[in-house]
């Protein structure tokens, strides 16, 4: 029976790592496109372009050795008499666009951390409901529940903390493109 109840969990492991799998694939892909094709390579742009987050980025560090790398190259390649590389966006109507969809990120981040702040107090409230204090019997179902649970609650706090920090990253860049380059 155990066997059986871990094949799920067995599955889910393997599908996280796929997506870890692909989601460095296509960062360091953006990575190489940003140093052939002369864009400024930064954490948050390549972020942007790859469709991960900068913690995913600053968590991996072969991503992150490859992206100094790329951006060292391009520091030293660029001479005076040569055009400094560019961030894609020129001009006041892109800078726009980008609050635009900094906005529309910022607003999904804050939805999505309701839903797990709800799912954390629904947890905990499984927690209570399954943990009877007066009852301390050996490892039993609710036992081993309980624990589970407690794991689960375990990671969903991390899943609110990775995502409020990723909610205030998001609110700062907004902030200082609006200082800097909005008149």
């Amino acid at each position: 029976m155990k066997n059986m109840e871990r094949a799920p969990f067995a599955n889910m492991v393997a599908a996280r790592q796929r997506e870890a799998d692909r989601k460095q694939a296509a960062t360091a892909s953006t990575i190489n496109r940003f140093h052939l094709d002369g864009t400024l390579i930064s954490v948050t742009a390549v972020a942007g372009a790859a469709g991960v987050s900068r913690n995913f980025i600053y968590s991996h560090e072969t991503l992150m050795h490859q992206l100094e790398a790329a951006r060292q190259t391009q520091i030293n390649a660029h001479t005076p008499g040569q055009r400094p590389p560019t961030n894609g966006a020129l001009g006041r109507t892109a800078l726009q666009t980008e609050i635009a969809l900094a906005h529309q990120t910022i607003k999904r981040l804050r939805q999505d951390l309701a839903d797990l702040k709800k799912r954390h107090e629904y947890c905990l409230g499984e927690q209570v409901c399954a943990a009877d204090p007066t009852e301390q019997a050996p490892m039993t179902a609710e036992n081993l529940e309980v624990e589970r649970l407690t794991e689960k609650n375990r990671h969903l706090n991390q899943q609110v903390t990775t995502l409020s920090r990723r909610v205030e990253d998001l609110l700062d860049d907004l902030t200082a493109e609006r200082r800097g380059t909005i008149t």
